[in-house]
């Protein structure tokens, strides 16, 4: 990778939640204050990550959704017209097969995009 397609890295984080109001009328709560201040805290948290390993990610590139992680992933793919999707995968440490979790299996079914697990 050269240093000029970091540029073109978009980061997704989804936090798995069951049906929210907002996600049933199409948008964020934008007058909740708890919503707004724990959407600012997992972004600046995350993005912290992300630098602190060496991953800098531009705040208009980061995305942060909550629902179902594979319906996001798999949108925001479209919308980028992504070539590669990253997913990070939980394998159990029982699973002799070591076979990728329900999230990647989900993200693999029904992609254009190519997927690459990375075990995490």
């Amino acid at each position: 990778m050269y240093p000029e397609d970091l540029g073109k890295i978009h980061v997704v984080h989804v936090i798995k939640t069951m049906m929210r109001v907002d996600e049933v009328s199409g948008g964020e709560d934008a007058h909740d204050p708890d919503f707004q201040r724990e959407k600012n805290f997992t972004t600046r948290k995350v993005l912290e990550l992300l630098n602190s390993a060496g991953l800098g990610c531009a705040v208009d590139k980061f995305h942060l959704a909550y629902g179902e992680p594979s319906y996001h992933i798999k949108r925001l793919a479209r919308e980028i017209n992504a070539d590669l999707v990253i997913v990070g995968s939980h394998i159990k440490e029982d699973d002799w097969m070591h076979l990728p979790g329900a999230t990647t299996n989900c993200v693999i079914q029904g992609i254009s995009s190519d997927v690459m697990a990375v075990k995490v």
